[in-house]
């Protein structure tokens, strides 16, 4: 599961998000070369709102429809590196390769936008650490 991110700006300095923190946002791709940040997920003291409780969307709820509501609109998420934690809590920073991004959704209710992060299954060799795993695929690809 992302459980937070690491950007690292063109100077070298490390920005860490972590959710659930109430002002966490993600950094999504807009352009070739524009980020715009955008609030992560719905918390769970928010959940009268109508966007889904968490920061994360299954990618099986979303090919079931699940997300049609929320009119979800795929995006890439430019981080440096994303946050696991395994069994017994201890967080391990994973790599993104070069070229990839962290798939995640805009979901839009009214004239309200939050992202999701797109989670499926962990690879083999990261099973032991959660169920459910970021979606990382080449920049520029759909889900």
């Amino acid at each position: 599961m992302c459980r937070g991110v690491k950007v690292i700006d063109p100077s070298g300095v490390a920005k860490q998000i972590e959710y659930p923190h109430p002002r966490a946002a993600l950094p999504i791709r807009v352009s070739e070369d524009q980020i715009k940040w955008l609030r992560w997920g719905n918390y769970l003291e928010e959940k009268e709102g109508g966007f889904f409780v968490g920061g994360w969307a299954r990618l099986s709820s979303l090919d079931a429809g699940k997300w049609d509501k929320l009119k979800p609109e795929p995006v890439d998420l430019i981080v440096d590196e994303f946050l696991s934690r395994d069994n017994q809590r201890n967080p391990h920073w994973i790599n993104i390769p070069e070229g990839h991004a962290i798939k995640g959704i805009i979901a839009t209710l009214n004239d309200e936008r939050r992202v999701y992060v797109v989670t499926t299954e962990p690879p083999e060799e990261y099973a032991n650490m959660d169920e459910r795993w970021p979606l990382i695929a080449p920049i520029g690809t759909n889900h």
